[in-house]
């Protein structure tokens, strides 16, 4: 069975019209295909959402579409056949951490939905990344930060001549190199009927009238999902990229469901270890707070017995974290002492484990 490889939700941001979760996930017809990859541009947002569809659907995968920094292009302008891209999938829990970061560096130093990777940002996050390699401009540095293993070239047909043209100089780089064709339909809507949607979040983006998008427009609908008998027809003189797609689909194990769960380390003063040290800044906060308390004594043991909970639990590094949270708002004057209790009320249920704490953890 064919493998989408590559799929962009609405989550980026006007590019996409498929949903992340729900009936776009689910087949209309036993043959029609399902995406294995929520790739959706400079950013992973719509994969928890379809990681949780994907479960039921039994597809997976995570990556994304990275806008690349192109330096002779003026800042700011926004031209459809101007902008470059290279996709990535995600094959590892190292992976995923990966490109979380290479995310965050690019859009942290460029006004929101400006952020563009260097060459050397993909290079710093490479390890556990898979390359689509679709544009053959970016041919040499794609080979030398991805190596062999781990690149793919693209091939996707949208009844297009031009884009027959370029594939045909794609099949010719893979051969000469040694490198695996992969099928793809680079998926935007789920049904042919959600092209106009599409259409309508294409003209938001680049701020134009229907009548006048022009070429800004796909000329046809055909980025839909498509069932596997079609797939299989439009790619029938290559088969190899469909084998491919689908044994690349197999390769990339990851979800989110591998990420496990943990904390960072909280810096500890020499001596003290996450237990000893949030007993006592609790402690310390608490005779501050209840000094002159008629209910000292019944606040020490309700906040005793917290303790206890939080340890048997290991909860230490996670409400040591609160903590400084708090106390840096409170330097800054971020929020009001009111605020502050409402917030790390809230923050210390402990749900499905214990108790909802009483008032007297603010002491905290």
């Amino acid at each position: 069975m064919p493998t989408e490889i590559h799929a962009a939700s609405g989550f980026s941001f006007l590019e996409g019209a498929l949903r992340p979760r729900g009936s776009d996930h689910r087949s209309p017809a036993p043959r029609v295909r399902r995406p294995s990859l929520c790739g959706d541009r400079d950013s992973v947002s719509g994969a928890p959402r379809f990681f949780k569809a994907a479960r039921q659907a039994g597809v997976k995968a995570v990556g994304a579409e990275i806008s690349l920094e192109q330096p002779n292009i003026k800042k700011g302008v926004r031209n459809a056949e101007l902008d470059r891209r290279l996709t990535v999938l995600v094959e590892s829990r190292r992976g995923y951490q990966n490109l979380c970061r290479l995310l965050t560096r690019m859009n942290l130093r460029a006004p929101k939905g400006e952020g563009r990777a260097t060459w050397q940002d993909l290079d710093d996050f490479s390890p556990g990344l898979v390359a689509l390699l679709h544009d053959v401009r970016d041919e040499d540095p794609v080979r030398g930060i991805f190596g062999p293993r781990n690149v793919y070239v693209e091939l996707q047909r949208h009844m297009r001549r031009e884009q027959e043209r370029d594939n045909q100089a794609r099949i010719e780089l893979a051969r000469r190199y040694g490198l695996p064709l992969v099928a793809s339909n680079a998926v935007r809507y789920a049904t042919e009927s959600r092209k106009a949607l599409y259409d309508v979040f294409t003209c938001l983006r680049f701020k134009r009238k229907l009548d006048d998008a022009g070429r800004l427009l796909d000329s046809n609908s055909e980025r839909f999902l498509k069932s596997d008998k079609a797939l299989q027809h439009l790619f029938r003189d290559i088969p190899e990229a469909l084998v491919n797609s689908r044994e690349l689909g197999r390769r990339l194990d990851f979800t989110l469901g591998n990420l496990g769960y943990e904390f960072p380390k909280y810096p500890l003063p020499p001596g003290e270890t996450p237990t000893s040290y949030l007993r006592q800044i609790a402690l310390r906060g608490a005779a501050e707070r209840y000094r002159d308390s008629p209910h000292r004594e019944k606040a020490f043991r309700q906040i005793e017995h917290e303790l206890g909970v939080i340890e048997r639990l290991h909860l230490e590094g996670y409400f040591l974290i609160v903590w400084d949270i708090v106390e840096y708002a409170r330097r800054n004057g971020i929020l009001s002492r009111h605020a502050i209790g409402g917030q790390l009320r809230r923050l210390l249920r402990l749900r499905h484990h214990c108790r909802r704490p009483s008032r007297h953890g603010a002491a905290l």
